[in-house]
């Protein structure tokens, strides 16, 4: 997935409102004002704006702002609408996937292997999602497909903080390989079973640290910053994201 210029600004979104220092129904800054905060053009906003649109979190009032929706999906919300299309997906795939389809789902395997060797986290989380968005392609069905391509940036987001979990990234490496393995295999009903696995251990972890912080299930991961650097950025972009 390439990067825009627009995406930081979609990562800071995504981290108020999982954060909670967005509220539901708040409305955004004007596009002006994101333009001159952020110092990216008026497309790159309108493009973070529309990227969130598509994600189902902001809508647009023509003439009137961008409001964040009233109902925000938690995290656990997301996993499950993510859980029940990927199953449908596996099970496609393992019938409808070409030759070459499993040779290329096979190479991202082997990189993601590598990957997780070197302990290089960053490129095994972009490759992570690759090999979800790849299963939804070789379904071949284009409604499942274009689901999962127009959130792409959230699960994206969600994946990266997902990793930052004790342990997730290292379930993760188990379950790929074996999903991948059933499809090649063309056992539908054994990639189901694979995904569900996955995509439950993930909601476990997530349930482990929301009981730990005890903030609520749209709770975000912390970053790798310290404490006070986290602290401080939290402020500022919470104080850049008053409507104006």
């Amino acid at each position: 997935m390439a990067k825009k210029v627009g995406d930081n600004l979609v990562r800071t979104i995504l981290d108020l409102i999982f954060q909670g220092k967005l509220a539901s129904g708040e409305r955004l800054p004007s596009i002006e004002k994101l333009t001159r905060e952020y110092g990216i053009s008026a497309v790159s906003v309108r493009e973070a704006i529309q990227k969130l649109s598509l994600m189902g979190l902001v809508h647009i009032r023509h003439g009137g702002g961008t409001f964040l929706d009233r109902n925000i999906p938690s995290i656990a919300d997301i996993l499950d609408a993510r859980k029940y299309v990927e199953v449908a997906a596996g099970f496609l795939a393992a019938r409808n996937a070409t030759a070459e389809d499993q040779a290329r789902l096979g190479r991202i395997v082997a990189m993601m292997e590598e990957d997780f060797r070197n302990r290089d986290y960053v490129a095994y989380t972009k490759k992570d999602l690759e090999f979800h968005l790849s299963i939804a392609r070789m379904s071949k069905n284009v409604l499942l497909s274009a689901f999962l391509e127009n959130i792409q940036d959230l699960l994206c987001y969600l994946q990266e903080r997902t990793h930052m979990l004790q342990g997730t990234i290292e379930k993760a490496y188990r379950f790929h390989p074996q999903i991948a393995n059933a499809i090649r295999k063309r056992d539908g009903n054994k990639a189901q079973t694979l995904i569900t696995a996955h995509i439950e251990a993930v909601k476990r972890a997530w349930s482990r640290y929301d009981r730990e912080k005890g903030n609520g299930a749209t709770a975000a991961a912390p970053s790798r910053r310290t404490g006070a650097e986290t602290a401080t950025m939290s402020r500022s972009r919470r104080a850049r994201m008053k409507p104006g």
